[in-house]
């Protein structure tokens, strides 16, 4: 069972954990999400990604917050007495794969059987049920459109894999922003964004929280209303030494993702004055209308 402790909303965020000045405004509860992948070097992986992780554990623990940890079946494997700490302090688990790639390298049944064992073993190793996924990368767009059967069947409640729109990283034109049911009735919690130079920011969660100056992410927040917010990171966005390349990546986009890591925190004590309870509590009450895209389908 997911914890319900949370921090209620208290009316406005607070300002004095970063740089700018003012306050920001209200714009709705945020769950809290992390995406628990291993982009170290194989020969410190574990070891590091168990601390960093231990530090977001004791981050949540101290603003009385419940989050829902999207982990990879590499992590499950390889630490399953982190992911047990996890659900024992009252967070929810979820899938984030059975392997971190982009959807478009994987088969579709591949993926089918792959992220059926994956969802049992985290099962099995946090005695929780598994209701949420998250794809790699948010890599459920058009092309791979083909996973939701796959999601549906292995039992998945709720998927959290689209940018509902063009973005740099990836998207789906077209997508509301609001929660939305795929058919089969598989509930998606679409990224929250907000536009800016003709594109779709995810400004809650990642680089965009951590690089952004904090006026210009108070500015591009008031942009996220009438959708389902949620904030994000993974491990590495709260390192603040670099060490070389992310596994999977190259080094500039490694550097990219090195940027001014040591603000993750600070953001998100601003936004723990709005956290909302893990997704897949706030899942089971969303209202949601159909989405059909004429011929994905």
């Amino acid at each position: 069972m997911i914890s319900s402790s949370y921090v209620k909303l208290t009316g406005r965020l607070s300002s004095h954990a970063d740089a700018g000045g003012g306050e920001a405004p209200v714009f709705g509860p945020v769950s809290f999400t992390v995406d628990l992948e291993d982009h170290a070097p194989l020969a410190e992986g574990p070891a590091r990604v168990k601390a960093l992780t231990e530090s977001l554990l004791e981050f949540f623990a101290a603003h009385r917050i419940s989050a829902t940890f999207f982990i990879t079946d590499e992590i499950a494997r390889r630490a399953p007495l982190l992911v047990r700490a996890i659900a024992a302090g009252g967070h929810e688990i979820a899938s984030h794969g059975y392997c971190h790639a982009r959807l478009q390298a994987l088969d579709p049944q591949d993926f089918a059987a792959g992220i059926t064992a994956a969802k049992a073993r985290l099962e099995d190793i946090g005695a929780v049920a598994v209701a949420g996924f998250r794809a790699p990368f948010f890599s459920l767009v058009p092309r791979t459109a083909w996973a939701v059967e796959g999601l549906l069947a292995a039992g998945f409640a709720y998927s959290s894999s689209v940018i509902p729109g063009p973005a740099w990283i990836a998207g789906w034109p077209g997508a509301p922003r609001a929660a939305f049911r795929w058919p089969g009735g598989l509930l998606e919690l679409p990224v929250p964004v907000a536009p800016l130079a003709g594109r779709l920011l995810p400004v809650l969660g990642g680089m965009y929280l951590r690089a952004l100056p904090l006026r210009d992410l108070r500015r591009l927040w008031r942009r996220l209303a009438g959708q389902t917010l949620w904030t994000y990171c993974h491990p590495y966005d709260i390192e603040t030494e670099m060490r070389g390349r992310l596994r999977g990546l190259g080094g500039v986009a490694s550097l990219v993702l090195g940027l001014n890591r040591g603000a993750t925190l600070q953001r998100w004590r601003l936004l723990a004055a709005a956290a909302a309870p893990p997704l897949g509590v706030r899942a089971e009450t969303l209202a949601a209308a159909p989405f059909l895209e004429q011929g994905r389908f």
